[in-house]
């Protein structure tokens, strides 16, 4: 009888414990949708950068000087232009630009002022003709992988 019960008793856990070592499938569709949602799809983690700011440790100054080193190179070549201007000029013109993930830069608009646009009709000419004399860019990073990245750039235009 004891034997029995033994047996009846090692039969009853065998069952009842199975279905607690049963894994549940998560399909990778699942997964995926589970990962996209930690990811932030506006944001980079490493922003694109010139050679001469990789050095600085911190993203948000490696971008300023990143956005600073393209402004000054915008501003090295408006400099050579010959600018001849009726009246003077104190505007502000709005550069769109992507970097692609292989790190080319693109202007893809140019918001220009009417004051400007009427005395320097080559200006979107000459900023796109600039990009040529722009130092390699690394591009944006998301989890180490290159990506597109678009920005809104200022430019301030004072002739005097």
């Amino acid at each position: 009888m004891m034997v029995k019960l033994r047996l009846l008793l090692a039969f009853v856990l065998c069952f009842t414990s199975c279905k607690d070592l049963e894994t549940q499938k998560v399909s990778s569709d699942e997964l995926v949708q589970e990962e996209l949602k930690t990811i932030k799809m506006n944001e980079v983690e490493e922003y694109p950068s010139f050679a001469i700011c990789d050095s600085l440790k911190n993203q948000e100054l490696r971008y300023q000087c990143f956005k600073t080193q393209l402004a000054l190179n915008f501003q090295r070549q408006l400099s050579n232009k010959p600018i001849i201007v009726e009246t003077e000029l104190n505007d502000t013109i709005w550069l769109y630009l992507s970097i692609s993930e292989l790190g080319d830069l693109k202007i893809e608009r140019v918001e220009i002022p009417d004051t400007i646009a009427l005395q320097l009709p080559e200006l979107e000419l000459w900023l796109k003709d600039s990009l040529d004399s722009l130092p390699r860019i690394t591009p944006a990073n998301k989890r180490s992988i290159p990506v597109k990245t678009a920005f809104k750039m200022p430019v301030l235009v004072k002739v005097d």
